[in-house]
């Protein structure tokens, strides 16, 4: 029986095995190359998670975690900001690359992703102490409560 199984698991992973080639050509690394463009969405992103810094090509260091509520207000902090802001629960599952795991991105895009829980600005719709992530260890959206830190990438709509 221990035989079958293990047939039949080494069978499907031999199905599901991933590719963690990047997706096609559909991110344009924009200005210093801090800056990634998504053509099918029409969204620029921050190339790396808040908190850390971009070191040729590679982004470097730990990314912060915020409350919600701290999220929110990051776009008010930035400097020269007035555009940076917190992604929507349905923009920031765009950015999920099934073809992947752990993360679940496109590493060329966006090096260096931690693969746990991002902040949305999607409130929970039943519950005002909630609001939406994406977990980007396998791409899966969540509530969770706005007392919880979480990471952040910011977005800015297209020009």
């Amino acid at each position: 029986m221990k035989v079958l199984i293990a047939g039949v698991v080494l069978m499907l992973a031999g199905h599901t095995t991933v590719s963690a080639e990047p997706a096609d050509s559909r991110y344009q690394i924009e200005e210093d190359g801090a800056v990634v463009f998504d053509s099918q969405t029409g969204l620029y992103w921050e190339r790396c998670s808040v908190g850390q810094t971009l070191v040729d090509g590679h982004c470097a260091g730990r990314a912060n975690r915020f409350t919600w509520d701290q999220a929110n207000a990051l776009d008010a902090d930035l400097p020269e900001n007035g555009e940076w802001r917190l992604p929507t629960v349905e923009e920031l599952q765009t950015l999920v690359e099934f073809r992947v795991f752990n993360p679940a991105i496109d590493p060329e895009a966006f090096p260096n992703t931690p693969p746990s829980n991002f902040w949305s600005s999607s409130e929970a719709a039943y519950d005002a102490f909630y609001a939406w992530t994406v977990h980007f260890a396998n791409g899966f959206s969540n509530w969770r409560h706005k007392r919880q830190r979480f990471e952040v990438r910011l977005v800015r709509d297209g020009e």
